[in-house]
């Protein structure tokens, strides 16, 4: 499989980049601002991340790897280790030539390669460090904005001392068929929420596929946490929804089920 093939398996390989600058995430959204209220914006692809590779002083077997590497790879994907970034990994292509220049014999300059990742596909290792490569999506933005989408039946945005914003979205829990629907660009996530005694349970939907259930149960009212934890996602854009199932542990006195906040991985 192509993300199993890997350009530089350690720090110190012959295809490990001397100088390798991330741009992390470049422009993906529309952004506006009304004549009056908070400015608002929408994604409208799933660029992800990119990287500038220069390699200096080769041999000329290293920049013939290189070169292969761009002329194999450019109807496919191979693997990329950002080894100074702590060994997170990538999945992509070089999108400009490989064009080494000579410095002396048998010593070449490879200079400003670009790495685009690419969405949707397998990797080799998901990322998973979440307290340096994970943001907020937050149920109310901080300009005020509500970020989560009814997509039928009521929810209500309720002040909660325990939410991550001071608010969350909660639903009777009672019919099966209301969904709350948020659009996210990373990989994966992990759904934050607060849990109490009178909660319910509900099923998160992946881009159209059930992928589990959240109970939203604790015997004292907790403050908002992990409730759901999903790692291997490809990049790309992600819907996710939430749908109430009318069930609820036994010791439970209600169905009410909450949306509070997601922390994508990106």
């Amino acid at each position: 499989m192509s993300q199993l093939d890997v350009l530089n398996l350690t720090p110190t390989h012959p295809l490990n980049p001397n100088y390798a600058f991330a741009k992390k995430r470049p422009i993906s959204h529309l952004s506006a601002k009304a004549n009056h209220g908070a400015p608002y914006m929408r994604d409208v692809t799933d660029i992800l991340h990119q990287f500038v590779f220069s390699w200096n002083d080769k041999l000329a077997a290293d920049a013939r790897k290189l070169k292969r590497y761009y002329e194999q790879y450019r109807k496919g994907f191979f693997t990329y280790i950002d080894h100074e970034g702590g060994g997170r990994e990538f999945v992509g292509r070089f999108s400009t030539p490989v064009e080494p220049s000579p410095l002396s014999h048998n010593h070449w300059s490879i200079q400003q390669i670009v790495f685009d990742e690419i969405p949707g596909l397998p990797m080799r290792n998901y990322p998973s460090d979440w307290a340096q490569d994970a943001i907020w999506e937050l149920a109310v933005n901080d300009f005020g904005n509500r970020m989560v989408a009814a997509a039928s039946g009521t929810w209500v945005l309720v002040a909660d001392a325990n939410a991550k914003t001071g608010f969350h979205f909660e639903n009777a829990g009672i019919a099966i068929t209301d969904t709350a629907t948020y659009v996210y660009l990373g990989y994966g996530f992990q759904f934050w929420a607060p849990s109490g005694p009178a909660y319910g349970q509900a099923q998160l939907i992946l881009d159209g596929a059930v992928i589990g259930t959240v109970d939203f149960y604790s015997a004292a009212t907790k403050p908002s946490s992990a409730l759901f934890t999903l790692k291997n996602v490809v990049a790309g854009q992600h819907v996710l929804s939430l749908q109430p199932l009318h069930t609820k542990n036994a010791a439970s006195s209600g169905y009410t089920v909450l949306w509070d906040a997601l922390w994508v991985m990106i």
